[in-house]
């Protein structure tokens, strides 16, 4: 038997190291967490957390099937003399480590034979260096850990229920983080719904010097230019357009300047959630879960290795060593005219999770020479990774902007055209773009001959809703939440259908904005507030740092939340809000045989990607026609909903799905549903 016991979260992570640390080590997994706060009736407290009388002291109770890994740990951890914990770098593997330990100190290991190892890569050199580094349990992270569950416990079980009761729907969620997030899509609803879009005017001329054609946008007359400069009807469009087409045209000016621009620093996990969200389509969970496996190991054919360093991060830091191996890449690779070393900070203040951005474990593996070894998915992420590393250590690109004036030859109308070329790529290099439109054959002073002239009716637009990596860039920006957390608090506001994800844009549901109006009304200074979200984080990290105490935290925000939630609990029982408006959602598709699912806002076919609340009005041909209903029911897995006719006497039903779906899935059963439409539809 092995002296050595060594316990990780995973099977994956496990294999890995026991290959690194060969027979001297039994490399064991917990499986994740081991512990949950005890609850319900079988709870020693009773209240929303144990302990709420008992100084908060925590009761915690085995995960399911957590009591037999225990067992079997404790069995093997006998004959060891050392046991050491090789959980996650940050809050959440702390706190794996310390109920682990706790749970076999009890089972009568003595505390003496615990180590704590922690290591930001899974590399053979990484691991075997942080064994010889082994220390103890950071217990200011493990209280940051337990103060962050014990006030989210606090906040959920104290608000689910309430909520529950005040919107009569069963089984909502409301948490500290999730809550504020469906707040923010809200006030971009509220937003939205404000906006009174204007009429404006482009005027843009077709311009022709010899051979070469370009076109030029009017941005000036007699001095008023910019947004001073607005065509607001068809009749001033109209009559500018006449007035140009008489007039001959000259090169008034050229223009031109260099523009540097640099490279973006290594990832963080909220910036790599963003690009991979915006550049690959890949929804943050499904980040983090690739992330995860390149992180644990994947085999290259000698055994499994990790590919990247630790995901979970707010550093933007790269180590020395990675810093030297990177320049000696460039160097080798594109030549010393790229590199150009650059040492980042982290931004922000308080930074915990780990010491250095997510990097590739060894740049000289690029993602052609592992190709064969990974998923495609896998393999988009790596990429992303090794190239956003690689560029932040390469010199900036340098373009060259030239700006062209074509004037009337009395210089009362202006034409702006801008013409874009690349001097050097730099870490664009990595990044190939399509050329842009090449600057015409001409000089100042030159006569132009106008080929035509295009005017266009424009509105202005409204700010686009958030996408979901937009809106983690507005929690990143807001506080809200850490980067570990943004992943999962997506997917509960999803399945708990607060918001709907349709063609990437996020809409707040009905039974979304019910939520946020009701906890706003009462906890608009505390729960709901960004600036408290904030400062709770911020907390957090001082308790992580040894700067503030985890009970005195925790009993600061009780007595501020325990009188707000006591006001609330009286309303819910005496004021419970009507949910017909959540319960029964008239939705825009029309229910007809002959055109199947027309959309009664645009008058044409609904297609896979309409959002399933518009905000125009309804077309007025197709308002007294039929439509279908979303009507919500309740399972034993929890809250759902179906469509059907709004015409009792018509058969047609269908999945929700095919109206507040999301991809392949919503794409089958809309043709589903305009199949039932031609075969079961009255009207």
């Amino acid at each position: 038997m092995s002296k050595n016991l060594v316990i990780v979260e995973s099977p994956t992570k496990a294999r890995t190291l026991q290959r690194f640390l060969g027979k001297e080590y039994l490399v064991e997994a917990s499986i994740g967490h081991i512990n949950n706060l005890q609850s319900g009736y079988k709870a020693e407290y009773t209240g929303p957390v144990v302990g709420l009388d008992h100084d908060f002291q925590p009761i915690w109770e085995y995960e399911r099937g957590a009591k037999t890994r225990i067992d079997n740990l404790s069995k093997i951890a006998k004959s060891c003399e050392n046991i050491y914990l090789a959980a996650d770098p940050d809050r959440e593997g702390e706190g794996i480590a310390f109920h682990v330990a706790n749970a076999l100190i009890e089972k009568g290991q003595s505390d003496e034979k615990f180590k704590r190892v922690v290591f930001h890569e899974i590399t053979e050199k990484a691991v075997k260096e942080a064994f010889d580094k082994a220390g103890k349990l950071n217990m200011d992270l493990v209280d940051a850990h337990i103060g962050r569950r014990l006030v989210d416990r606090l906040v959920g079980f104290s608000l689910s229920g309430l909520t529950s009761s005040l919107l009569r729907l069963k089984r909502l969620s409301v948490g500290r983080v999730q809550s504020v997030a469906v707040s923010i899509i809200k006030d971009k609803e509220d937003e939205i719904k404000a906006f009174i879009p204007e009429e404006y005017w482009n005027i843009t001329n077709n311009f022709s010097k010899n051979k070469d054609h370009y076109q030029g946008k009017l941005f000036d007359i007699n001095g008023t230019s910019g947004k001073n400069l607005t065509i607001t009807n068809e009749t001033d469009a109209k009559n500018i357009e006449q007035e140009i087409s008489k007039l001959n045209y000259k090169i008034y000016s050229i223009k031109s300047n260099t523009r540097k621009t640099k490279p973006r620093p290594p990832f963080t996990t909220s910036s790599l959630q963003q690009d991979a969200s915006s550049r690959l389509r890949m929804a943050p969970s499904r980040t983090m879960s690739i992330a995860q496996q390149l992180f644990q190991g994947i085999n290259l054919g000698n055994g499994e290795e990790g590919l990247i360093t630790y995901m979970r991060t707010d550093s933007n830091v790269l180590s020395a060593d990675s810093l030297s191996q990177i320049g000696n890449f460039i160097q080798t690779s594109y030549g010393s005219d790229y590199h150009s070393e650059k040492k980042y900070k982290t931004r922000s203040a308080n930074a915990q999770e780990a010491h250095e951005a997510i990097r590739p474990t060894s740049i000289n593996r690029t993602p052609e020479s592992i190709e064969k070894f990974l998923s495609e998915d896998q393999l988009k992420l790596y990429d992303l990774i090794w190239k956003r590393t690689v560029a932040s250590q390469m010199k900036e690109s340098e373009n060259k902007k030239t700006t062209v004036i074509t004037s009337t030859e009395d210089e009362k109308y202006k034409f702006i055209s801008e013409y874009d070329e690349l001097i050097f790529d730099g870490f664009k290099k990595l990044f190939p773009q399509k050329e842009g439109d090449k600057l015409p054959n001409i000089v100042e002073d030159d006569k132009i001959i106008l080929e035509s002239v295009n005017k266009e009716q424009k509105f202005t637009q409204h700010t686009p809703r958030y996408s979901e990596a937009s809106l983690i860039k507005t929690m990143e920006e807001l506080g809200v939440g850490r980067p570990s957390t943004y992943a999962s608090i997506l997917n509960t506001i999803k399945e708990k259908k607060y918001i709907w994800v349709i063609n990437r844009s996020i809409y707040i549901s009905p039974v979304g904005n019910a939520l946020v109006e009701e906890l706003k009304k009462h906890f608009s200074e505390s729960v709901m507030d960004y600036k408290f979200t904030e400062k709770m984080e911020n907390d957090l990290d001082l308790i992580s740092n040894g700067s503030l105490n985890r009970n005195d935290f925790i009993k600061s925000f009780w007595s501020n939340f325990e009188p707000i939630k006591n006001n609330y609990e009286k309303i819910a029982d005496e004021n419970p809000r009507n949910p017909s408006e959540y319960n029964f959602l008239k939705t825009n598709i029309i229910c007809s045989s002959k055109t199947p699912c027309i959309n009664a806002e645009t008058g044409k076919e609904f297609e896979e990607n309409d959002p399933p609340l518009g905000l125009n009005s309804l077309n007025k041909s197709l308002e007294k026609l039929p439509r279908m209903i979303w009507i919500r029911f309740r399972n034993k897995k929890g809250d759902g909903g179906f469509l059907a006719c709004e015409d009792r006497e018509c058969k047609v039903t269908a999945d929700e799905s095919a109206w507040a779906g999301t991809g392949r899935r919503r794409s089958r059963t809309l043709e589903a549903l305009k199949k039932t439409m031609k075969e079961k539809c009255i009207h």
